[in-house]
């Protein structure tokens, strides 16, 4: 069996320039079922990464939908 995957509290999203290339960043914070902080590294994506998650995620809730 596998442990419940953590709980998202927040996302936080950052825009930058890196060697002339725009980059969205995202980082989340979650917390454990016991109640244990997570935190991910700063994520940077191009435009082009953010619509693909973006298609991805839109895709996900359209199949949520349906059931």
């Amino acid at each position: 069996m596998t442990a419940p995957a953590p709980r998202l509290q927040s996302t936080n999203i950052r825009t930058r320039v890196v060697s002339g290339q725009p980059l969205i960043g995202v980082k989340h914070t979650a917390k454990t079922s016991s109640g244990l902080p997570v935190s991910t590294a700063w994520i940077d994506m191009s435009r082009e990464d953010v619509e693909g998650l973006i298609k991805s995620l839109q895709e996900a809730l359209d199949e949520l939908g349906k059931q």
